[in-house]
């Protein structure tokens, strides 16, 4: 990476990751899959030098995985702290709904969604409040790990790339 306009995208390339870990935050932005999308532009526009093809089908996989594990950590704290399956699913529901009120669904969604419908299963409401309990801190644990593996991506982007 030697020239003026290598390191301009190089820069670009960041300025787009550090969105896409803010996107871990913030569920309106696809975080993870963002940062992965700065480091294929950059690969396409230094012509696959410094970011090459096996770099770029490994980090796509820990994009799917991470994706995968994120919607069933959701799950995960509801049954961890108690929930059935109904449960566990209205965290997922939830979690979904919550998105379309921004920011305060992505705390909200989780938790009365698995309430919610441990409460339709026939749950007490002790016990369904415990799994929306649940269901939030499926929802806080997999924001830590989507920002430990975005800042993970980001730092093996720019080792790869320097």
């Amino acid at each position: 990476m030697a020239l003026a306009w290598e390191w301009a995208a190089f820069a670009i390339a960041l300025v787009v990751m550090c969105i896409g870990i803010l996107g871990t935050f913030l569920p309106a932005l696809p975080g993870i899959p963002l940062i992965w999308v700065a480091m294929l532009g950059y690969a396409l526009f230094e012509g696959f030098e410094d970011i090459g093809a096996t770099f770029l089908v490994v980090t796509f996989l820990v994009v799917a995985l991470t994706q995968v594990a994120e919607h069933y950590s959701r799950a995960w704290g509801a049954k961890k702290w108690g929930a059935g399956k109904a449960g566990a699913w209205g965290a997922v529901i939830g979690s979904i709904a919550g998105l379309f009120f921004m920011p305060i669904g992505l705390v909200l969604g989780p938790f009365l969604g698995a309430m919610v419908f441990e409460l339709i299963a026939g749950r007490e409401t002790k016990d369904a409040f415990k799994a929306g309990i649940g269901g939030l801190v499926g929802v806080l644990g997999s924001i830590l790990i989507n920002v430990i593996v975005g800042i993970g991506m980001v730092i093996a982007f720019i080792i790869a790339a320097i």
